[in-house]
């Protein structure tokens, strides 16, 4: 959801200078003057509407949370700012909602998942579904998760805002986030993220990597290693004669004994046990046959997928759309009495 109000900023400021340059009688060509949002247009009002309607409603969020939250710590004040949070239930300031009361306590963030939970749309169980991902507090995290399950259960399927969020967190640069998206992404059968989890669980690819001296403007290895002993000889003695003396200068060298370990090129590979874990976990699962010897190696992991995985999919649907819905069974009627 970051992300969205990033692209919405993006959006508006893109929109503003292409309308400002066609009022100006910019000459501009004809693809950029498609372009063009006209201010007077029902559309163009409806959007200015609901954007100063959202705008007065983040005010008003973040007032509350100076007004009630926030360092205070007295219950009656809380307890206000919590009933007055309730009539904030539009789905449309879900996003908002999440970024002004981020780094609040468990009380408020136990609110804001009864909003959401209480939304009848997809766009709640969303909300959660980002709770349960990118909130910093376990505790947060945790009754998301929970909540996100019961609602898919309930629904009887994953919505697609929880797979879009899922995604979200199976792209961040934070690798605890990546982990409780793959968690999230195994516990509630999102076949779509296996790719991205084969793709995830190693970074590095070291069978790509070539060991050789010489390579672009390195002329030389990258460290050496030696286990040996070294001895020392006289290679060279000189003497030195003076008035009623004599005496040598000897020159001593050294003979190495023993192994050296060039390292000639290197990478970092690291392996992401979560990932990996959830990965074997919902494959399993929708498989029917453990995973488990695929490992680590990333190309039979994607030689499996192709070939075997999705293949069986392909099969179990086809399988499932021949077989004749079976029509209810009628009661039977009660045996006659004598």
């Amino acid at each position: 959801m970051r992300g969205a109000l990033r692209v919405g900023l993006m959006v508006a400021i893109l929109a503003g200078g292409v309308t400002s340059a066609l009022a100006q009688g910019v000459d501009s060509p004809e693809w950029l003057r498609k372009l063009a949002i006209d201010p007077d247009s029902p559309e163009a009002r409806t959007y200015a509407a609901h954007q100063k309607a959202r705008l007065d409603a983040e005010r008003q969020l973040r007032r509350l949370r100076l007004q009630h939250f926030g360092p205070i710590k007295k219950t009656e004040i809380r307890q206000e700012g919590l009933v007055r949070l309730r009539d904030f239930s539009s789905p449309a300031l879900f996003p908002t909602m999440l970024e002004v009361f981020e780094r609040e306590g468990p009380d408020v963030k136990n609110a804001l998942l009864d909003i959401f939970d209480e939304d009848e749309t997809d766009q709640g169980v969303a909300a959660m579904t980002w709770m349960g991902i990118f909130d910093s507090s376990d505790e947060a995290r945790t009754l998301a998760e929970a909540r996100v399950r019961a609602r898919a259960k309930k629904a009887g399927r994953t919505p697609l805002q929880t797979k879009l969020v899922v995604f979200e967190g199976l792209r961040s640069s934070e690798q605890s986030e990546v982990s409780r998206a793959a968690r999230f992404a195994s516990g509630m059968d999102i076949l779509e993220a296996i790719p991205w989890l084969i793709a995830g669980q190693v970074q590095g690819a070291p069978q790509q990597q070539t060991a050789s001296i010489g390579l672009g403007q390195r002329t030389g290895a990258l460290a050496w290693i030696m286990v040996g002993k070294q001895t020392a000889y006289v290679s060279d003695l000189q003497p030195v004669v003076g008035p009623s003396a004599v005496a040598f200068d000897p020159q001593l060298s050294t003979v190495n004994e023993g192994v050296i370990l060039r390292v000639l090129d290197a990478v970092v590979v690291t392996y992401h046990v979560d990932i990996h874990n959830a990965l074997v976990d919902l494959t399993s699962r929708s498989w029917g046959q453990s995973t488990e010897p695929l490992g680590w190696n990333v190309p039979a992991w994607h030689k499996w997928y192709r070939e075997t995985y999705l293949p069986y999919l392909a099969d179990k649907q086809a399988l499932a759309a021949a077989q004749p819905s079976q029509p209810p069974l009628a009661p039977a009627s009660p045996s006659p009495t004598k």
